[in-house]
């Protein structure tokens, strides 16, 4: 950590421990991209755990901070609906891309369970040698002794190329897909990936464009890949007819994929930053599958999800209104201090690294989160042999973003 970052730090905790609890606002995306967001949800954990914010830039929202209030909370579909929206922010009605992540059962089920077999086990096992066979040719690709960028260079390159395998993507156009899947959850403004709801609509019609196309080859087919899947079970083969809907669930089961590139960058963060835990990890390298649980947990690759109140439900001793925006703070409940001992430190060896809360709970936890586990396990399985160390050169630079915990860039130098 720079001097400056820990005097910003420093400055973060001084405020979070004076301002009054109603001025206090996590929604503020630079306080991520600064990483000075802790001391805020230190604070409320302790003294304000179901916290009202009255005033943001996304309006009034409650903030669901420990762990075990948001469990309850994602099991508590009833009074707590995914329906509609699932991220802080409002999206416009008239381009609104539903998907099963934005409904709750019985609907969500049946789409859930149609795409469930294209990201199940058997799956991801029959995956294995490949993404093994890519990692492998990435990192033998990478450069020794000289800079290079992370985030381009390995986490891009290798979700990129997982979306096209299990899409069964074209390889020459597999760059699209997180593309395509970054532009529906961006929130127009100037400077932004889309400037405009009508630059983000024009670009969509695109993307709808190529997945019918595919969508209408595999139709009848017997592929195992991810529009198959669609295309041929009966509770979403009609989603054509509907296509907002079909390109909110295409691109939600592709933009769950892209949460990894987070943790896939965030453990080299970590790594460097904590280096007894790369010096474990070297000495026991059958630590590395609960590393990855400990690299979930520590960068949290989705930072929020939101729900909203159907009635006037009680949670820890609030009275939340219908229609409240519920806002639950995964990187807040992977820091709960009655949970994991010491949640700011990334530590390979802990006992409950499994426990975290990084891809969700109960009937919306991510299908995505078992292609993570084995990207992360993967990769550390083959970096280990290759490289004596991987030294961050410059201090990473994260998004500016309250939803997505990922980098823009990670210049790292690798050491054999």
């Amino acid at each position: 950590m720079t001097f400056d970052a820990e005097a910003l730090l420093a400055q973060a905790t001084h405020e979070a421990d004076r301002l009054p609890l109603e001025q206090i606002d996590v929604s503020l995306g630079e306080r991520f991209q600064s990483q000075t967001v802790g001391p805020y949800f230190a604070r409320l954990r302790r003294d304000d755990p179901v916290h009202w914010c009255p005033d943001s830039a996304y309006g009034p929202y409650w903030s669901i901070t420990r762990y075990d209030d948001l469990i309850a909370v994602e099991k508590n579909f009833e009074d707590f609906s995914s329906a509609g929206n699932v991220i802080i922010n409002e999206i416009p009605h008239e381009f609104d891309a539903p998907a099963f992540a934005t409904a709750d059962p019985p609907g969500h089920t049946a789409e859930r369970a149609a795409v469930a077999p294209a990201l199940g086990n058997r799956r991801i096992r029959a995956l294995e040698d490949e993404i093994r066979h890519e990692i492998g040719a990435i990192l033998d690709a990478l450069p020794v002794g000289e800079p290079f960028d992370w985030v381009e260079r390995v986490s891009v390159e290798l979700t990129t190329w997982i979306v096209a395998a299990l899409f069964d993507f074209p390889r020459d156009e597999r760059h699209l897909l997180p593309y395509w899947a970054e532009v529906l959850v961006t929130s127009p403004e100037p400077g932004a990936l889309v400037e405009s709801w009508d630059q983000r609509a024009a670009i969509l019609d695109v993307y709808l464009a190529r997945i019918m196309e595919m969508w209408r080859a595999r139709t009848g087919g017997c592929g195992h890949d991810i529009i198959s899947a669609l295309a041929n079970a009966p509770a979403t083969c009609a989603m054509p007819h509907d296509p907002k809907h079909l390109i909110g669930t295409v691109t939600m089961i592709a933009g769950a994929n892209e949460a990894a590139r987070g943790a896939l960058s965030g453990g080299v963060v970590a790594f460097d930053r904590f280096p007894q835990a790369w010096e474990k990890l070297r000495s026991e390298p059958s630590l590395i599958p609960n590393a990855a649980a400990e690299i979930v947990r520590w960068q949290s690759p989705i930072i929020h999800m939101r729900r909203t109140a159907t009635r006037d439900t009680d949670l820890g001793g609030k009275l939340i209104r219908k229609g409240d925006k519920v806002v639950l703070w995964y990187w807040s409940a992977n820091r709960d201090e009655v949970v994991f001992e010491d949640g700011d430190t990334f530590r390979v060896d802990r006992p409950n690294a499994q426990r975290h809360a990084g891809f969700g709970w109960g009937v919306h936890r991510c299908l995505g989160r078992r292609v993570a586990d084995i990207e992360l396990r993967l990769l550390w399985e083959e970096i280990l042999p290759r490289f004596r160390r991987l030294r961050l050169c410059e201090p990473p630079e994260r998004l500016a973003s309250n939803f997505s915990s990922n980098y823009k860039r990670v210049m790292v130098i690798a050491e054999r």
